[in-house]
């Protein structure tokens, strides 16, 4: 460490000023752990939590997607689905347990397919291709889904049903990142296709 003081020059009326100067390191590691400069710290954390949601995140959102039609699916299996009482009055037509069963063998299977990830172009396209269907229910039964037939004002189960889209784009998502281009070929960077 290095202490250089100036002192006052006669009829200067500054008092005396004392700079201490330290050697500046950009880590001081103890142990091994590196802690970082402040400086640079924020940035460098930063970049970290960047980089671990790049690798990271397209793989925890197939895994959450997947618990998630894993679970309801089960639920339907086992007739313990809070959505037992919609589905009866939403597809009033159709025989209700057995349309349950249906719908949780769906729903497993593309819970286990996301888990696995096995299967992806057959698993995402029975996922979207069953939350598109759940569209339908705001067709067969809107007073259930909009309030005063307007909509704009969604019920519960309105919500529940519209939230989907979220489901759907997730799903294009976990396709655009996981599945492999065929062919070995490569994909074309955004906005580089060629028209002819």
């Amino acid at each position: 460490m290095k202490v250089i003081s100036r002192q006052a020059v006669a009829g200067d009326d500054e008092a005396a000023e004392l700079r201490v100067q330290f050697p500046v390191r950009p880590h001081a590691g103890v142990g091994r752990l590196t802690v970082p400069s402040p400086r640079k710290g924020a940035q460098e954390w930063h970049n970290y939590f960047l980089g671990l949601l790049q690798r990271r995140s397209i793989t925890a959102l197939r895994l959450a997607l997947g618990l998630v039609f894993l679970w309801f699916g089960a639920l339907k299996l086992l007739g313990a689905s809070p959505v037992m009482n919609l589905l009866e009055h939403t597809y009033w037509f159709l025989p209700v347990r057995s349309f349950a069963v249906a719908l949780g063998v769906w729903e497993v299977l593309i819970g286990v397919g996301l888990m696995v990830k096995r299967a992806l172009y057959c698993t995402l396209g029975l996922l979207c291709l069953h939350l598109t269907g759940t569209f339908v229910a705001l067709g067969l039964a809107p007073a259930l889904f909009f309030q005063h037939g307007n909509p704009l004002w969604l019920t519960a189960e309105g919500e529940f049903v519209v939230k989907n889209a979220v489901l759907i784009a997730a799903a294009l998502v976990i396709g655009g990142h996981e599945i492999k281009p065929l062919c070995g070929r490569e994909t074309p960077a955004a906005g580089s296709i060629a028209y002819k």
